[in-house]
């Protein structure tokens, strides 16, 4: 015999009221977003990342792409009818936004959250062409509203989507990646030139030298090298004895000297000392200039003219007058002892050396002639008539 199955009728309206409260929920809900819909938008917010620091995209701009240059009165419209997905797509499309997010909340109000791209480096083309890129590669135009300083990447070839210009982006970015985050290179490091064979160029902010620096492989190895080359040789024989500092090759650094350099005698490669022979040159050259310079005071010194020193004019006057007067009675016949001490007065003074500093000079008269007696009066008479010469003749004959 078959047994009888006993229908509870609890459980039967349990199940039946459990489905209405269900199906009257889902159509309440449907009916209040479609009434939610069916209203229009009270307002629109634009947030943009980073807004303080960088300003390559302003909240009019963002407005204009995704509203006002799709002909759409927006805050006219219902919600419903928002296409959000194509808002979306359009403001990705700006080559300075990153990202784009749209949502509508319970106020019935739009956000829009952009996102900028960041410039990692700004590139020059051998062109004339400019343009930024970031950490993904993308490249950016050069904005209008704000001029935003970066490392500079010059002489580079026109890059494209291939896999060779993309492997050159990647290498510049990491380069400038790896720059950035040390203080010192950041600070030392102008700008980066790419080379013809596509390989890197380093223009330092102190020195003349420029790094050859090569591809982007053991990149750590080659600025540690190239900093303690800094250290160790430039900080002793002076930052401008190089012009180039090639770090291609591994564990070293080969400097080309921008002096005119001689090399050592000596041709053994392992024994020269580049850096003795410098700085014996550079002792050579400011002994020259040394010596130079002492040679031009000496002729300047030479060439100036010693200063004038007054004479003792009055004691040339003097000694003209004393002359004269020896002169005067040369004629004269007198005694040795008379002829000895008028020698003595009538001598001329000796002038004092030019060297010495002489005492002011008081003007001296001349000394008056002593009056003749009345045998000198004879004699003087007699010396009118006849030359002096006579009478010495005379006086001998006698």
């Amino acid at each position: 015999m078959a047994q009888k199955v006993k229908i509870s009728v609890r459980k039967v309206l349990q199940a039946l009221l459990t489905f209405v409260v269900a199906s009257t929920c889902i159509i309440a809900i449907i009916s209040a977003s479609k009434v939610e819909r069916s209203k229009n938008l009270e307002g629109v917010e634009v947030h943009i990342k980073s807004e303080k620091l960088y300003h390559f995209v302003e909240e009019k701009q963002i407005l204009d792409e995704a509203i006002h240059s799709r002909n759409v009165d927006i805050m006219n419209i219902p919600v419903g009818k928002l296409d959000i997905q194509s808002m979306e797509q359009v403001l990705k499309s700006d080559p300075w936004v990153a990202d784009a997010q749209l949502y509508i909340d319970n106020n019935r109000v739009l956000h829009i959250l952009i996102t900028q791209r960041i410039p990692v480096a700004r590139i020059f083309e051998k062109s004339g062409n400019s343009y930024y890129i970031d950490n993904t590669l993308s490249e950016m135009p050069l904005s209008d509203n704000f001029k935003y300083y970066t490392s500079v990447v010059t002489n580079a070839p026109v890059l494209g989507n291939d896999s060779l210009s993309t492997r050159i982006k990647g290498q510049i970015v990491s380069m400038v990646q790896f720059i950035r985050a040390d203080t010192f290179w950041n600070a030392q490091i102008s700008q980066i030139i790419i080379d013809s064979d596509y390989s890197f160029q380093l223009e330092p902010v102190l020195g003349q030298q420029r790094i050859i620096f090569g591809d982007t492989a053991r990149m750590a190895e080659k600025f540690g090298n190239v900093y303690t080359f800094y250290k160790k040789v430039l900080n002793r024989i002076g930052w401008d004895k190089y012009n180039k500092l090639d770090v291609r090759f591994k564990g070293q650094v080969v400097a080309s000297p921008s002096l005119p350099y001689t090399g050592p005698i000596d041709k053994a490669v392992n024994e020269m000392n580049w850096i003795s022979s410098i700085e014996q040159t550079e002792a050579r050259t400011d002994s020259i200039k040394a010596s130079k310079l002492n040679k031009n005071a000496g002729e300047k010194a030479a060439k100036a003219p010693e200063p004038t020193k007054k004479e003792n004019k009055p004691a040339a006057k003097d000694k003209d007058k004393k002359d004269k007067h020896t002169d005067a009675k040369a004629p004269v016949k007198t005694d040795k002892k008379d002829t000895k001490k008028d020698n003595k007065d009538t001598a001329p003074k000796k002038a004092p050396d030019k060297k010495e500093t002489k005492p002011p000079v008081k003007k001296v008269e001349p000394a008056k002639k002593p009056e003749p007696t009345n045998k000198e009066k004879s004699n003087n008479k007699n010396t009118d008539k006849k030359p002096a010469r006579a009478i010495y003749q005379d006086d001998k004959e006698n």
